[in-house]
């Protein structure tokens, strides 16, 4: 009965949080995989315990185009504890390598319009104000100096991650949001919603 109200949601909802070991035990059973080398910050903040500095080194091999291939490298590469590693492997996938991930251009927090640092989500006006004030005293030294400055909670850091830099040269152009893949974190059509069995 679990196994199959999960199914329902997933179906319903296929970013739905995976708070915990048994939920990701019971998506892998319904066939959830999410894709290492190519899913999007959204897909890896669905799992427990995930950090959004995690995402941020995830997405930031994805941009340089590093290809992970085993548990272990993700753990050297992360410095994630091989428990919580154990605790995601049943829908970490490692494929080979294919089109490369849609990823949102950077956003430089020390150059970026108003207006730009306004279109990133996770960020309200208050924020983006206080963001504003904030390096007119200094620019920002890392993201990790920008949630610290601001006091942004991590919340906020993990809707962000990927998509920031803390560069030094004029207001980059406005770019069009590329579509991010869904399929790099999906629910393998071969296994039936009510077909696993708890």
């Amino acid at each position: 009965m679990e196994l199959e109200l999960l199914s329902l949601k997933l179906h319903q909802n296929p970013w739905l949080p995976l708070p915990d070991g048994a939920s990701v035990q019971r998506a892998a059973r319904l066939g959830v995989q999410l894709d290492v080398n190519r899913a999007p910050a959204s897909q890896w903040r669905r799992l427990p315990g995930m950090r959004w500095q995690w995402i941020d080194q995830l997405l930031q091999l994805q941009r340089q185009e590093i290809h992970v291939h085993t548990l272990a490298e993700l753990e050297q590469r992360l410095g994630v504890s091989s428990t919580l590693l154990k605790l995601w492997q049943p829908v970490l996938a490692f494929r080979p390598r294919g089109d490369r991930p849609a990823l949102p251009p950077l956003v430089d927090v020390n150059g970026a319009s108003g207006q730009k640092l306004s279109d990133l989500p996770g960020l309200d006006r208050g924020q983006v104000a206080s963001l504003l004030r904030e390096r007119q005293r200094g620019p920002f030294s890392s993201v990790a100096d920008l949630q610290d400055r601001l006091r942004l909670p991590d919340s906020v850091m993990a809707v962000l991650a990927g998509q920031l830099h803390c560069g030094r040269g004029p207001v980059p152009p406005d770019l069009p949001k590329p579509h991010l893949p869904r399929e790099a974190f999906h629910l393998n059509p071969s296994v039936s919603p009510f077909s696993a069995r708890m």
